[in-house]
């Protein structure tokens, strides 16, 4: 229950304008980062939801690597020739970011072909954090981890405006319409009228290109023969209490 993605900061221009962060999606080769970062240990990423979650749009299109499309947006944005910008990371692996500097490199190399000069930061993760919550940041290579199963673990922290000022939502995109539609599915216990506005939610946050989603990891442990009754936790965590050991 894991997405790792890149947060465009959408206070930041040329960031603010829809037409660039989407042509940063476009100009990214998302393949070549699963092959070369998560090297067969994750699923590409759609968007902010993990697909196993309930209300999980299926058929949003995505962003298809086309940088010549990519090149097309920026002049429509009035880039043609390009932009200079920023990529945070952090310069230790971890589960949603297992290869922090060679990730950072691929998206690099691959903004340079459609105009966008990025410079990469590595920061320590503490620090990173810090900052990113403050809006500092320009494009921050980030994941975040549902701990409950329900799909507004995802979208109020990460989309609603009141994470604006709390710091989750590393996009700092605050519009009144998202906000709406993340706020009265939290107000229903009725999961076909979740479903719908969540869905509707994930097409906004798709179009705005909110994020360039990543991976989903995939969840896996190592244990001996004689282990018994442990169980893969879809959140990260480590639950021992029904494991027994055969002799």
């Amino acid at each position: 229950f894991m997405t790792a993605f890149v947060a465009l900061n959408s206070q930041h221009p040329p960031l603010d304008k829809p037409e660039v962060r989407q042509a940063i999606n476009l100009g990214f080769d998302k393949d070549a980062y699963l092959k070369a970062v998560f090297e067969g240990s994750a699923t590409a990423a759609n968007g902010p939801f993990p697909p196993t979650t309930w209300s999980y749009a299926k058929d949003l299109p995505g962003y298809a690597h086309d940088p010549q499309q990519a090149k097309a947006l920026l002049a429509k944005a009035g880039l043609k020739d390009g932009f200079e910008t920023t990529i945070w990371t952090r310069p230790t692996g971890s589960l949603l970011n297992p290869n922090p500097n060679l990730g950072a490199q691929l998206l690099q190399a691959d903004l340079a072909k459609v105009g966008i000069r990025a410079q990469i930061r590595v920061i320590e993760w503490g620090e990173l954090v810090r900052r990113a919550k403050a809006g500092e940041h320009d494009l921050l290579f980030m994941g975040w981890a549902g701990d409950n199963g329900d799909p507004d673990n995802f979208l109020t922290p990460q989309f609603s405006c009141a994470a604006v000022q709390s710091g989750t939502n590393f996009a700092r995109y605050c519009d009144n319409g998202l906000d709406q539609l993340i706020s009265e599915g939290k107000g229903t216990s009725d999961v076909g009228k979740r479903t719908a506005l969540y869905q509707q939610a994930q097409t906004q946050i798709q179009q705005q290109a909110l994020w360039l989603p990543l991976a989903h990891p995939t969840a896996a442990v190592l244990a001996r023969k004689g282990v018994q009754g442990y169980q893969v936790s879809p959140f990260g965590r480590q639950d021992f209490s029904k494991v027994t050991l055969k002799p």
